[in-house]
């Protein structure tokens, strides 16, 4: 994602967190219940939200034609009402799209958090029907409002993905304040980190399906012993997954030969190379 943007309200991940990039129309927002009335500009639009209840379990909604803020402040009730304590906003900046489309975005984030948490307090669309296949037949959209629902898509499970400790905070978490970096393509949307000498791909990182023509043997060897022990299924990595360096994570990423150092960037844009120096 170019021209990543990240504002740390008290420095670190685990107070208010707002994103944007260059490359998106799409910005972020994490931020505790009480928070919410110092936000309004950045709640204030059509988009997708998520609101997370005590440590493992999220409620999915959409906007209709309303504003991230007051849709979860007025829309809801019952026990979601009274349990959740932050919201993961994700606002467009297209002020034109249309309920299907939002509701389309709605049943793949359904998805995500039917496979990457414990439970999904969304009751419609029901987990049976938060797939690929039932969004394409029954929001009956255009195959370009399609395309251009999964590149939003794409964008939140980014923006996701780039909180070090994950989307419920703790400041006990030992990933807490490690520095994120990130390596964004057509194929691929994958975040990492360091760990001693170990480079460490993170779980739920995208890894292309394809390879390119020159991808050595060994990368091939590597990365198809990833699938068969179930590091990677559906085109993500299942766990963080260390490697020896940047560019074996880049290579076993993109499918070829790759150098890592300038591929993988820190949050404000920089290379590990324009930031730390070519290695000797």
């Amino acid at each position: 994602m170019r021209g990543l943007k990240i504002y740390l309200a008290d420095g670190t991940y685990n107070g208010t967190v707002t994103m944007s990039s260059d490359s998106s129309k799409i910005s972020a927002i994490r931020v505790a219940k009480e928070n919410i009335q110092d936000y309004e500009n950045e709640l204030d639009g059509p988009g997708i939200y998520l609101l997370l209840v005590g440590s493992d379990a999220v409620y999915v909604g959409q906007t209709g034609l309303d504003t991230i803020q007051r849709r979860i402040m007025n829309a809801h009730s019952g026990d979601i009402d009274s349990s959740w304590h932050t919201v993961l906003g994700f606002k467009f900046t297209d002020s034109n799209i249309s309920s299907n489309e939002l509701q389309f975005i709605e049943n793949a984030m359904c998805e995500y958090i039917h496979t990457h948490f414990n439970k999904c307090l969304t009751m419609s669309p029901q987990k049976a029907n938060c797939t690929k296949t039932f969004r394409k037949r029954h929001y009956h959209l255009s195959g370009v409002q399609i395309h251009t629902c999964e590149n939003y898509i794409q964008d939140i499970n980014f923006y996701i993905n780039i909180f070090p400790d994950g989307i419920f905070t703790s400041v006990h978490n030992e990933e807490a304040g490690r520095e994120i970096l990130y390596l964004s393509g057509k194929k691929v949307q994958a975040t990492a980190y360091r760990d001693g000498e170990k480079f460490i791909v993170r779980k739920g990182s995208k890894f292309s399906q394809t390879e390119t023509q020159s991808c050595p043997k060994s990368i091939h060897k590597r990365r198809q012993a990833l699938i068969a022990e179930g590091t990677i299924k559906e085109e993500r990595f299942t766990k963080d997954y260390p490697f020896d360096s940047p560019s074996m994570a880049a290579a076993c990423v993109t499918g070829g030969s790759a150098n890592g150092r300038k591929l993988w960037l820190y949050p404000d844009g920089q290379s590990i190379n324009e930031k730390e120096g070519p290695k000797h």
